[in-house]
């Protein structure tokens, strides 16, 4: 009896898991890649983990990726008290380095978002001058180190 407990509660985490991901995996079931240009980067917040704050910069950005060629402002990012405010996590290990590319601001700087009309947009992938920001971030921190 006790056996079944235990196991029983050593397999939960993993169920859990395991369910989080297929309903993860089907959201994305129909979603669309769009791409938006930010401004507003905002580096902070120990107690959340390192993320990057930002708001999408409309007149940037195209809005014939999407129906009727307007663009869904009101379905992207949360309402903060000054805006609709947006985050992308970044590893601790990179948040120093990617803070002073921010500061130079002579990058552009993109989200990638999974994308369907009427659902939650989940941000994918982050770009700098249209390329992933790992990739530009490894560039630079080799480049640093010669």
């Amino acid at each position: 009896m006790k056996k079944n407990i235990l196991v029983s509660i050593l397999l939960l985490p993993i169920i859990c898991l395991a369910c989080w991901f297929l309903f993860l995996t089907c959201s994305q079931i129909g979603t669309k890649e769009v791409r938006l240009y930010i401004t507003g980067y905002d580096p902070r917040d120990l107690l959340a983990g390192r993320y990057l704050a930002y708001q999408i910069d409309w007149e940037k950005t195209d809005c014939t990726q999407f129906e009727n060629n307007i663009c869904p402002k009101e379905e992207f990012c949360k309402e903060a008290r000054w805006g609709r405010q947006c985050r992308f996590y970044l590893s601790e290990l990179n948040a120093s380095l990617f803070e002073s590319m921010l500061r130079q601001q002579v990058k552009t700087f993109e989200v990638i978002y999974a994308y369907k009309k009427g659902r939650l947009p989940i941000a994918k992938r982050l770009l700098i001058d249209g390329e992933d920001f790992k990739k530009v971030l490894k560039k630079t921190y080799t480049d640093k180190k010669a």
